[in-house]
């Protein structure tokens, strides 16, 4: 392997993403000389080449998260900024739903701390008890059987009842998102029931932090295209950018001054 090649290499398990051109202006070379540079290391099985440039191979440990509770205190920071954020779209009198992340643990936590006259629909037993002391909030269980990592209800049941609303918005994180691709989970029995709302709600918003970009997961989920706004706390990439643009996703940067 060329010192070159050995370089993108390192990059690539660093970063999780990277364009064709990106790597071309890093290293000062022809964007034919990434391709084919990228081509070896993708026969050699040493990285995925993907449509515009390359990514890491996810190994077994990266499809499996740390629980709930654990999952709260990390980029917590991060979260609280873009939790703030998201306040700011939910009006008095609206419904919204709240998914089982730990981002939307910190979202209700805020909301409870407000005024807002808002129903919440939610599968997160997390949620549910931040919302609980607040009497101006309308909390609506979803049901189902307990996903012991995730501390949400999911299954037949919450499908079932999930199809039944129609809501203003609805607030999802994920385990990673990249956006030629989508939003990914490692928690299966999630999945149907994300799709389910997502398709009963005038708008759909995803709340992530910027470790979550270029991260592949056990199930793909949403498809850029799905989401009306991504809501983060720090800048993205011009190439990631481009593609939420053409996607018609409104990105809102918590955190920056106005």
């Amino acid at each position: 392997m060329r010192e070159r090649q050995q370089k993108i290499l390192e990059y690539i398990r660093q970063v999780g993403i990277a364009s064709f051109h990106d790597l071309a202006a890093m290293f000062g070379v022809s964007s034919f000389t990434i391709r084919r540079d990228v081509d070896y290391l993708s026969q050699s099985r040493l990285l995925v080449r993907i449509k515009g440039g390359a990514q890491r191979i996810e190994t077994a440990s990266q499809f499996h998260e740390p629980g709930l509770p654990s999952r709260l205190q990390v980029n917590l920071k991060q979260k609280e900024k873009i939790a703030e954020k998201a306040l700011e779209f939910i009006l008095p009198g609206e419904s919204i739903f709240l998914d089982g992340s730990s981002t939307m643990a910190c979202l209700a936590r805020k909301l409870a701390a407000g005024s807002k006259n808002i129903t919440v629909i939610t599968n997160s037993v997390l949620v549910t008890l931040e919302l609980a002391e607040n009497p101006n909030i309308r909390v609506i269980g979803i049901g189902g059987a307990l996903d012991g990592e995730t501390k949400s209800f999911v299954g037949f049941d919450a499908d079932s009842y999930a199809n039944s609303f129609y809501i203003d918005k609805a607030f999802f994180s994920c385990t990673g998102l990249i956006p030629e691709e989508g939003t990914y989970e490692n928690a299966a029995f999630n999945r149907n029931t994300k799709l389910l709302v997502s398709q009963r709600a005038r708008q759909v918003y995803l709340l992530i932090d910027s470790s979550k970009f270029g991260k592949r997961a056990l199930n793909h989920v949403f498809r850029c295209s799905d989401i009306d706004v991504l809501i983060t706390e720090k800048l993205l990439e011009p190439q990631a950018q481009t593609i939420m643009e053409d996607s018609n996703v409104q990105v809102e940067i918590a955190g920056r001054a106005k």
